[in-house]
């Protein structure tokens, strides 16, 4: 995990212990060289300033993810925000916690992804780096 996490602040190696497993996020995205981990802000930057809050990264308002599953994440933000405020329900309750999801908030992730997926079937086609996840639903 180590490897993948470009940044040395201890923002984001606490963030990497806390929401990478075995080199994967909670989206299920593996890290690698290419798919790095980066740090996603739980309250955006923008809505931040409009508040006059600092917005330097902090462990109470971020997550570490790989890179592809920020920009996924942002994807399904843009055209399913239904989605993507229950996604924001399990990953401001992890995050809270600071803990990593169980097994039952793991399966409610997969299964948000693959309700955005399929709806997205129906009109847009996604990048195929977004549908290539190592963990799907578990039992």
């Amino acid at each position: 995990m180590k490897n993948y996490c470009n940044s040395k602040s201890k923002v984001m190696t606490e963030l990497c212990n806390l929401y990478i497993k075995d080199d994967i996020d909670i989206l299920g995205f593996k890290a690698s060289s290419d798919n790095y981990i980066t740090y996603h802000h739980l309250i955006s930057v923008e809505e931040l300033n409009l508040l006059g809050f600092p917005t330097r990264k902090t462990v109470a308002n971020g997550l570490a993810l790989t890179k592809n599953a920020h920009s996924y994440l942002h994807l399904i933000e843009n055209f399913a925000p239904d989605i993507y405020e229950n996604l924001n329900k399990i990953i401001f309750l992890i995050t809270k916690e600071r803990r990593y999801p169980d097994i039952k908030e793991m399966n409610r992730i997969s299964i948000l992804l693959e309700c955005f997926e399929y709806r997205m079937s129906q009109y847009y086609k996604i990048n195929p780096i977004f549908l290539t996840r190592s963990r799907t639903i578990v039992s």
